[in-house]
């Protein structure tokens, strides 16, 4: 009896020995999964941590630096309107800009988040397709946690990502990756859970709401719907494939598939066919025939940069395909071809294998189509796609070398890993301005137009004429019908009084492309500076007949109209003016200047004093509004305006000048005296101060002598 009671408590206790050590297993197996994700968390902020600091560039300038449609962070309306397809991004920069206006470390900080966050999501969705029904049983799924960490290792650290992170706009790039990843892994989790409970419909309702959060940051995300298809072939079916409308799979798909082209009918046309002219330095058409044969040298390029990424450009001068029949285009097309049949022939051999070339594929697939994009390739548009490259890659070599040199295998991975750090770590220094990303992308497209004039733009900017001229130069050169070149080339001659030489630039400008509002625009200051204020006036009429919304045009206009004596027609140009742009300041002190001539003092106080309500710092428009006062005897409100003037500006000749006139005016010579001194010693070459401070010392004089009546 008592031998089987000593036998009864044994059998009891060994359930719970058991189920200790499963959950101690369980723990150790969550402390390696975290240490991992740490390990992916340190290596991204090591490698960018030199990228917090890297200015604006290139499409940053229109997305982010100029793009009124995200200054106010409430006006969602703006932000849709500008690109409902691209809201969610454009509303994270809304949101960069409201906390942080243009410090670009607020920006690199949300780009490198996104990243480390995909970073992470690839390790849980490689580890996810390790687990599903088709791989859990295989050999190569009991080393699915390191795989899984060096394929996110090598996510992070891969050289070609740093065109996603650190050029800002292209978060577009990492954050559509970003949801369209995690859609999918949260479908792949829900599907692969037992149990149809609470947590189950989460997961789907979270892959429903990542996937349209997909929809509406880029256009990437229209092939998600057929990802989901891929993962269902390759990995969570092991029969063969029935058709249940009754499925919740098959009408989710169909859900997808609806709202998939409800979007696409709302947000495109059949113009996104339309051959794109030159533009950009291009000197050739973008069609949807060639852009489609160049994609096969370029998705070879890709391959290539992803297996070995140096010489890594920002604008590759790369040759259009316009014929099939061309070598190159016969031997990539030949080459991406053997490698499709490949994924087809390895589908039951080797599923990760054939999966990662299916993905990479598919998700090329919008951006390397028949739809005409201006630039044929970019290193951005290989973010998602890298996810099946490094899944084959981190998979084939670690399953090969581990089975007999597991220690091998980590010392070869590490090496990998070590040297994309090092090399992503050093592009980051590339992309620190535009004088260091333009000179490395000059260096490796010497043909290529836009290059110089990008960086012949910094010189502008940096006020370096003569670099910016010898730019633009070159980039005629490579270029001679480069329209926009000329026209810089011509700001950077006017800023050098080479007036003549800037008109030339700009006629050529116009003679290239005939509707260049901005060419006519500054041919016209070119003529204003020589004097032809005629002239000027018929080159600012002629942007304005092709952009009649071009405030600047009538500002301009209004001040050569000043300048020959028609202050009426000026007064019109600087109204227009402020139509189109109710805070425009200097027209409100132009149009100010213009009724003061035409002695129409009340209207021109009224101008000077709503200039200051845009500008309350505005020190100028007091000094002018100070004169007016005077000028109609209210000499306390002019004194008041001098001086605030002289407050705002200590440094401002004008203001002592008038506020000395105003004191001589009442004879309050001492005073007149010392602003007069004050402006003289800030402009020496003030002869009006000089004459008004002779009359003043002269009146002191006369006064001292005068005896007392």
């Amino acid at each position: 009896m008592k031998n089987k009671q000593i036998k009864k408590t044994t059998q009891q206790k060994n359930p719970t020995t058991k189920t200790s050590r499963t959950i101690n297993q369980q723990n150790s197996r969550n402390y390696y999964d975290l240490l991992g994700i740490a390990l992916i968390i340190i290596l991204g902020i090591i490698i960018y941590s030199n990228s917090f600091d890297c200015s604006f560039h290139f499409d940053d300038t229109g997305s982010i630096v100029d793009n009124p449609a995200i200054r106010n962070l409430s006006d969602i309306k703006s932000i849709w309107n500008y690109s409902n397809n691209r809201f969610v991004a454009y509303f994270t920069f809304a949101l960069n800009y409201h906390f942080g206006k243009l410090d670009v470390w607020g920006y690199h900080l949300v780009n490198l988040m996104i990243h480390l966050t995909t970073s992470i999501i690839v390790w849980w969705l490689t580890v996810l397709i390790f687990s599903t029904p088709a791989m859990k049983d295989k050999e190569i799924s009991k080393n699915k946690k390191i795989i899984a960490l060096f394929t996110a290792l090598l996510f992070v650290s891969h050289p070609l990502a740093t065109q996603s992170v650190t050029y800002i706009v292209q978060r577009l790039a990492s954050m559509v990756a970003m949801f369209y990843l995690l859609s999918l892994t949260l479908y792949v989790k829900a599907r692969l859970s037992d149990k149809k409970n609470l947590s189950r419909y989460l997961l789907f309702t979270g892959a429903c709401i990542s996937a349209i959060l997909a929809l509406f940051t880029k256009e990437n995300a229209y092939t998600l719907p057929f990802a989901v298809i891929l993962f269902e072939i390759f990995f969570l079916q092991t029969k063969k494939i029935k058709i249940n409308l009754k499925d919740y799979r098959v009408i989710l798909v169909f859900v997808g598939f609806l709202s998939l082209l409800v979007l696409m009918f709302l947000n495109f046309s059949s113009s996104v066919f339309d051959p794109i002219p030159p533009a950009q330095g291009n000197a050739f058409n973008v069609t949807s025939i060639n852009y489609f044969l160049t994609q096969f040298s370029v998705i070879v390029k890709y391959i290539q940069l992803l297996l070995l990424p140096l010489y890594q450009n920002l604008d590759y001068d790369f040759p259009i395909s316009n014929n099939f029949f061309e070598l190159k285009t016969i031997i990539s097309f030949v080459f991406l071809i053997s490698i499709f049949y490949l994924s087809i022939f390895l589908f039951n051999k080797s599923r990760i294998i054939s999966f990662g070339i299916f993905w990479f594929f598919l998700s090329l697939a919008i951006e390397s189509s028949i739809i005409p994009i201006h630039d044929v390739i970019f290193e951005h548009r290989t973010y998602l796609p890298s996810f099946g490259f490094l899944l084959i890659f981190s998979s084939v070599i670690y399953n090969f070398l581990s089975k007999k040199y597991k220690v091998l295998a980590i010392l070869f991975f590490s090496i990998v890993i070590l040297t994309s750090s090092i090399l992503s770590f050093e592009r980051n220094k590339v992309w620190k301005d535009d004088l260091t990303l333009w000179t490395d992308v000059i260096a490796k497209s010497p043909k290529k137009p836009r290059p110089n004039a990008a960086r012949g733009d910094y010189y502008v900017d940096h006020k370096q004429w003569n670099e910016a001229i010898a730019d633009y130069s070159k980039a005629i050169e490579n270029n001679p019908k480069y329209e926009q070149a000329y026209c810089n080339r011509g700001v950077a001659l006017g800023n050098n009084e080479k007036w003549d030489n800037a008109i030339s630039d700009y006629t050529k400008a116009i003679e290239i492309d005939p509707k260049y509002v901005k060419a006519y625009f500054n041919r016209g200051v070119s003529k204003g500076n020589l004097g032809q204020w005629d002239s000027a006036i018929v080159d600012y009429k002629k942007a304005l007949n092709i952009f009649p919304k071009y405030a600047e045009a009538y500002y301009a206009c209004g001040i050569a109209y000043g300048n020959i004596g028609k202050w009426e027609n000026a007064i019109f140009a600087y109204s227009k003016a402020i139509d189109l742009n109710s805070n425009y300041r200097e027209a409100f002190r132009n149009r100010g200047f213009a009724y003061r001539k035409l002695n129409h003092l009340d209207k021109a106080i009224a101008d000077y004093s709503k200039a200051i309500e845009v500008d309350p710092k505005f020190a100028e428009v007091y000094s002018n509004r100070g004169v007016v006062y005077g000028s109609i005897g209210q000499t306390d409100k002019a004194l008041d305006d001098f001086s605030k003037s002289i407050e705002l500006n200590p440094n401002y000749a004008e203001a002592y000048f008038n506020r000395g006139i105003t004191f001589l005016s009442i004879m309050q010579l001492s005073k007149a005296i010392a602003d007069f001194n004050k402006a003289i010693e800030i402009n020496p070459n003030y002869k009006e101060a000089y004459s008004n401070r002779d009359i003043a010392i002269k009146k002191m004089q006369i006064e001292s002598v005068t005896p007392n009546k």
